[in-house]
């Protein structure tokens, strides 16, 4: 018998002692409860809910009754690289936390689709010139075609393709300011609490009111996400959106518009600066900002509610960039040559480890976050009351999963005893062969349903004419 992989001969038996264990059936029952997950946590242990005021018993939790003797559960991760089926399940929670914010559900009522709303791409400011891909003209034109001062041309006459290898790389290396990106990457954070007072300021001033007042008069919500450029700096896209003073349920003031918004935006965005502990680097958000309106129907090519919470939705859980980032730490510098990014990128990264050596930079923790090129924070965020919680809608999975015992014990007072402790995490060759069948199956299932949908929704619309 002939073998691809040389421990084939392994994988073969793992696979069969996984189909023939007693617990298979079980088990490959839990893999569809948990979607199919690539790398779940094994626990054991087990909870006990108990009726405080009769001492009655009313359910038992415990992983010996579950395959294997453990209770096996997802592991969560959001990155498509790492498990693509709980990434899915991430993405499809994203999805419903912005549209709710922009439509309404999940405890947001329908009129906060009548509040002013942008959608905005914040953008990184220049750390030097780099080659990119565009449609209409040359990467970078230049009449008089200079020399920088390491003798490398600053223009580049070339038309590049969307996916070339050159797009995002410096015209020169040594003139791009390598620790200025690193630096606006780790600190975008900063940027943006920066931005958000200076957006109460500027609606302060035009109101003529203090900004105290302001902040109890309307509320600026918001839910946004970060994406890498090629060039390995980070960009936001957001949706923020006037409220009244509580939140979606209460309606803004009348005076509180789209194009007040819009402008609010535009004005705070070009004073935000934030200068660097212990450096001369004071950092900005770039010079293109584009702003458009979000409106509750389709109107020519205007920007719709679910377009946006797809588009959202769609970049939550691809936060790594081929070649530029990769998605999981780096653990020692000796791994760093190996990575499989461009020369830039990994450039990048050293400087990374480089700042983190200087005393005013330690707080930032730069090597902890050198894969994501010092970028600290979480792919997607949200102001708080921007709509409902990621938290409500995995409780709200999670009740719905368990289905009768958890309604039976939900509207009771009762007490849960909880002990669980780790065992291990993943699966074996034969049982990923079998987790991935499972993954696999559920998404043609979904794919399927979807095409039945859409097709549904085609014949509707002719019968409605």
């Amino acid at each position: 018998m002939h073998h691809d992989h040389p421990d084939q001969p392994f994988i073969d038996r793992d696979i069969v002692d996984a189909a023939t264990h007693p617990d298979f059936r079980a088990w490959l029952a839990r893999m569809r409860h948990i979607g199919g997950c690539a790398n779940p946590v094994h626990l054991i242990g087990r909870t006990i809910t108990v009726e405080p005021r009769t001492g009655r018993l009313l359910d038992v939790l415990d992983s010996d009754h579950h395959p294997h003797g453990r209770l096996t559960i997802s592991c969560g991760n959001s990155r498509a690289s790492r498990c693509e089926p709980c990434a899915r399940l991430h993405q499809g929670d994203t999805y419903q936390l912005v549209v709710s914010g922009l439509a309404g559900g999940k405890s947001v009522p329908t009129s906060v689709r009548e509040h002013p709303r942008v959608f905005v791409t914040f953008t990184a400011p220049s750390f030097g010139s780099v080659h990119r891909h565009t449609t209409d003209r040359p990467c970078r034109p230049r009449r008089d075609a200079p020399i920088c001062p390491h003798g490398r041309p600053l223009s580049c006459t070339l038309h590049h393709a969307t996916d070339a290898a050159e797009n995002g790389t410096p015209l020169c290396p040594d003139c791009y300011d390598y620790e200025s990106a690193v630096l606006f990457n780790a600190h975008t954070r900063d940027l943006w609490q920066r931005l958000h007072r200076n957006l109460y300021e500027h609606l302060a001033s035009v109101r003529g009111i203090s900004r105290t007042k302001m902040r109890k008069t309307i509320r600026i919500s918001y839910a946004k996400v970060a994406e890498y450029q090629r060039r390995g700096a980070v960009h936001f896209h957001a949706i923020m959106r006037f409220d009244g003073p509580t939140g979606p349920t209460d309606a803004p003031p009348a005076w509180a518009t789209t194009i007040l918004l819009t402008d609010t935006i535009r004005t705070a965005t070009r004073r935000v600066a934030f200068h660097v502990p212990g450096t001369a680097v004071t950092l900005k958000f770039g010079k293109q900002l584009d702003v458009r309106p979000i409106h509750p129907s389709p109107t020519g090519d205007e920007l719709t509610e679910r377009a946006v919470a797809s588009y959202i939705a769609k970049y939550v859980t691809k936060p790594d960039l081929s070649g530029i980032t990769v998605d999981r730490p780096v653990e020692h510098a000796s791994m760093i040559p190996a990575l499989r990014l461009t020369e830039h990128s990994r450039k990048l990264l050293w400087t990374c480890w480089l700042l983190a050596s200087r005393p005013q930079h330690q707080d930032l923790k730069l090597r902890r976050w050198s894969h994501q090129l010092g970028y600290r924070g979480h792919t997607a965020t949200k102001s708080r009351a921007y709509s409902t919680t990621y938290t409500a809608l995995r409780d709200a999975r999670a009740d719905h999963q368990q289905g009768e015992n958890a309604r039976r014990t939900a509207d009771k007072d009762v007490l849960r005893y909880k002990n669980w402790i780790y065992s291990h995490t993943g699966h074996t060759e034969g049982q990923a062969i079998f987790a991935d069948g499972v993954a696999e199956d559920l998404r043609v299932s979904r794919e399927a349903a979807r095409t039945a949908h859409d097709i549904g929704a085609v014949e509707n619309s002719r019968a409605r004419r």
